[in-house]
């Protein structure tokens, strides 16, 4: 089932941790498999650096499944249901 459209950055969520913990941690445990708050997806998240687009240079989480990008997470996206993209990305981030 395909989510609704809610627009960037919406809702308020509490993320177990913040962006700047959360970050870190991944870059200590970069291969752990987490799994979606939804469905029980497993995936993995990856900490890196924007190297082109609006947010260059910024600090980004990747979230991956199948070895596929499905959303992302800067930090101004951080504690909301959706992303710069109007991705959902609460499934992936309350799971961290």
């Amino acid at each position: 089932m395909e989510k609704a459209n809610l627009g960037v950055h919406y809702g308020a969520i509490a993320n177990p941790m913040t962006f700047a913990r959360a970050y870190a941690h991944l870059l200590a445990h970069p291969h752990m498999v987490f799994y979606t708050t939804g469905n029980r997806t497993p995936f993995t998240a990856m900490a890196s650096q924007t190297t082109k687009g609006p947010h260059v240079g910024e600090k980004v989480i990747r979230f991956l499944s199948s070895d596929q990008e499905r959303a992302r997470a800067y930090q101004c996206c951080w504690g909301h249901k959706t992303n710069c993209s109007k991705t959902h990305i609460d499934c992936y981030t309350l799971a961290i």
